[in-house]
């Protein structure tokens, strides 16, 4: 339906070939800058840890219960009880 018009001959004549073009200098970066990438690396950090991390505790959790023989009643009841309570105190 919309289609991008391709770009003419005489577009790509005015552009520099790469052999031509003059090579960047490096900028130092600003403190802000600096501050700006360490976050953006912790971030993804964070994620990569949390994406390893809680399932790795979702299947210790399934191997402590597994190994006991299922959830004891009592943690059951407490659970009910304390499910019950949030309940009530929500009215």
């Amino acid at each position: 339906m919309f289609r991008r018009k391709t770009d003419t001959l005489l577009a790509h004549g005015a552009e520099p070939a790469p052999e031509q073009a003059a090579p960047a200098r490096k900028q130092k970066l600003s403190w802000f800058e600096k501050r700006d990438r360490r976050r953006r690396r912790r971030k993804v950090f964070e994620e990569v840890l949390g994406w390893i991390l809680v399932p790795a505790f979702i299947y210790l959790i399934y191997l402590g219960v597994k190994a006991i023989g299922g959830i004891p009643k009592e943690l059951i009841d407490f659970g009910n009880e304390l499910i019950g309570i949030v309940f009530k105190g929500a009215r």
